[in-house]
């Protein structure tokens, strides 16, 4: 009677093996597919967040050119997309009250403004109150950021008795916090003492 040699393996492993590298395999590629399908959806919000900014490139390059044809004989400056107008030019000095001479030209600047609002729908005006660093000495402001919040809201007002609607307009003190140069002398001192017009987004100043 012919013996059986006992095998290594009693039973059949092949089948159980092939299985798990057929998983293991498949896992490996569910895997690769989510990669790639993560990464197509990166790329996708890259390239949205690309058009976006080219949106706000070219919708404040538009904003620009449209403040810039307001200035009429160099009367203000434009800075950065900002209307600068010089502190001395609308009050007197340590005063909120804007000089009687300036207000038939802030008129004429509500009227482009609101030309302007009208073609931006978005965008409100932000008038921004800035002082130099020499501090301020009379009764009624206790420091030059009191006296720049109420020359920007001065300038508003005038501007919304203008015609500009008063939900379309914002102002800020800023007081000598951010000059435009170092106040060395006179010359900087003035440059510093300003109101700044500018258009800003609605939603950056509102709830709604």
């Amino acid at each position: 009677m012919k013996r059986h040699r006992p095998t290594l393996f009693p039973v059949n492993v092949w089948p159980p093996l092939v299985d798990a590298m057929t998983l293991v395999l498949a896992t490996f590629a569910l895997i690769a597919v989510i990669a790639a399908l993560a990464e197509h959806a990166l790329v996708g919000r890259l390239r949205d967040k690309e058009r976006e900014l080219d949106r706000l490139r070219e919708e404040k390059a538009r904003v620009e050119r449209r403040l810039r044809a307001l200035a009429p004989a160099g009367s203000f400056e434009i800075e950065e997309g900002k209307v600068i107008l010089q502190g001395e030019v609308l009050f007197a000095s340590g005063s909120d009250e804007v000089r009687p001479e300036s207000r038939a030209f802030l008129g004429e600047m509500a009227r482009a403004l609101g030309a302007l609002l009208a073609a931006e729908p978005e965008q409100l005006v932000l008038i921004g109150g800035h002082t130099d660093n020499v501090p301020i000495q009379n009764a009624r402001f206790d420091s030059n950021w009191e006296l720049s919040a109420a020359r920007a809201v001065s300038v508003s007002r005038v501007l919304v008795a203008a015609g500009l609607p008063p939900d379309r307009v914002a102002a800020a003190g800023f007081g000598d916090n951010h000059p435009r140069a170092p106040n060395h002398d006179e010359a900087a001192r003035r440059r510093n003492r300003r109101i700044e017009v500018l258009l800003v987004p609605a939603r950056s100043v509102s709830s709604r």
